[in-house]
């Protein structure tokens, strides 16, 4: 039990001696470049919690990262409905789950969760100016401690302080169906995968996963000779809680 004890904590100190934080100023060091590149090496999820957000050129890679399995999310103020130049409409358009905060003042966070190892946060909002008139700072943070404060207020926000009268709102204006990108629950029917068993191909489509994220279930499952039950599936950091919850809704057992 010593032992064990003192592994545990020489891997904690080693995690947080590890751990580094970059930080990048508008006018200086092209944050937007920085942002771009995050999201284009995500391979799991991005959650996105932004006051304004308005850079397409930001805007666009994020529907590639869509494209290729990662899951995004995006949570907004309320301002970005109608806002003329908010790319939520377009995100709404392209498929992205996007939710409106029910924050009647203002939504302020700025922050973005990639693969629950990486956050990224400071003063910078998505936007044009942010990158080239203001003087703003991004810090870009693989503290696991930090992320996980900040994985775990996203999903407090999405689940709990999310407006679905102001979201359907934005689908409306988007002319888009709210249901066909979050359908109620249920509606798919129930669906069982054994995880044990599962190919990479039936992991992307049941799960909704990306390639490289069913590539590390197997790999796991591999050096593990098998998984013992499904919450053996969280030893990879990009599964969370919002994961488990998410599949629950949709109908998907996992065995």
């Amino acid at each position: 039990t010593i032992l064990l004890l003192t592994t545990i904590l020489i891997s904690q100190f080693f995690l947080i001696s590890l751990a580094k934080t970059e930080v990048y100023f508008s006018l200086y060091d092209n944050p937007q470049k920085e942002i771009i590149k995050n999201i284009n090496q995500a391979e799991a999820f991005i959650n996105i919690a932004m006051y304004i957000f308005t850079d397409k050129e930001i805007a666009l890679p994020l529907i590639d990262a869509q494209k290729r399995g990662v899951k995004v999310r995006v949570y907004l103020d309320k301002s970005q409905i109608e806002s003329s130049y908010s790319v939520s409409r377009l995100l709404v358009q392209k498929g992205i789950k996007v939710r409106i905060s029910t924050n009647n003042y203002i939504m302020h966070n700025k922050f973005a969760v990639i693969d629950n190892c990486l956050l990224l946060t400071g003063s910078y909002n998505w936007t044009f100016s942010a990158n080239n008139r203001n003087d703003e700072n991004l810090m870009v943070i693989d503290d696991p401690e930090l992320i996980e404060i900040f994985q775990n207020q996203f999903k407090n926000l999405w689940t709990n302080k999310y407006s679905p009268e102001r979201t359907k709102e934005l689908f409306d204006i988007a002319k888009v169906n709210i249901l066909t990108v979050f359908p109620p629950p249920g509606q798919l029917g129930t669906r069982v995968i054994n995880i044990n068993s599962a190919s990479s191909e039936e992991l992307t489509s049941i799960l909704q996963i990306s390639e490289p994220l069913a590539q590390k279930i197997i790999t796991l499952r591999e050096g593990l000779r098998g998984f013992k039950e499904p919450i053996d599936l969280t030893q990879l950091p990009e599964i969370t809680s919002l994961e488990w919850e998410e599949w629950k809704k949709q109908g998907i057992i996992i065995t």
